[in-house]
């Protein structure tokens, strides 16, 4: 088991987590490419660029991953993003800059609850059973080791919400998004954890 830093330039890297999500995360469509490129744009836009992209791997094949970010911190992948954007018809265009507003939205929110020495979770997903706890638990022992006082994230109903509820996160804030809301409300949550505690 080898803990590292994520790598956007190793399709070993990123192609393992889109295969993961791809399903739960893209919208209905049966173009397979722009689907793959939709979650790799959350993918982007949860990656502040910053030392915080661990990603976990067993024999050379990543497991899991989790990406944080600092109060205020934003992506830097906004060049790729718009070069992708530019090049899709109108009806794309519309999917992802939903997706793109949803998720500033989210992280805006949950920004608005940190103090400078707190850490917020962008990004977590286990490509493997199991493999979720011990890439947190490394990230968390990196929180704590820098001096960061709370854990923050957000997530919604596509997530496993009752993940982290079992696990000591404190439910901070409960909302709807009204635009992914058709059949039912579409729910966000935002937890809390100290950084002081080891995951559960």
């Amino acid at each position: 088991m080898t803990l590292g830093k994520f790598d956007f330039n190793n399709p070993k890297h990123l192609n393992p987590i889109i295969d993961r999500v791809v399903e739960l995360w893209s919208p209905p469509t049966d173009d397979m490419v722009f689907r793959r490129l939709y979650v790799e744009a959350i993918i982007r836009q949860n990656a502040a660029g910053n030392d915080m992209q661990f990603q976990l791997s067993e024999n050379g094949e990543i497991r899991s991953i989790a990406f944080a970010s600092r109060l205020g911190e934003h992506t830097p992948w906004y060049g790729w993003w718009q070069e992708k954007f530019n090049s899709l018809p109108e009806e794309y265009q519309k999917m992802l800059s939903l997706s793109r507003s949803y998720l500033s939205l989210m992280d805006e929110k949950t920004y608005s609850y940190m103090d400078k020495d707190d850490v917020k979770l962008s990004l977590f997903v286990s490509v493997k059973s199991g493999w979720g706890k011990p890439v947190l638990e490394g990230a968390m022992d990196f929180f704590r080791s820098r001096g960061f006082k709370n854990l923050y994230l957000w997530t919604d109903c596509e997530c496993n919400v009752d993940w982290y509820v079992s696990r000591g996160y404190e439910l901070v804030e409960e909302g709807t998004y009204e635009p992914f809301s058709y059949d039912e409300p579409y729910k966000t949550y935002i937890f809390k954890k100290p950084c002081k505690e080891t995951v559960q």
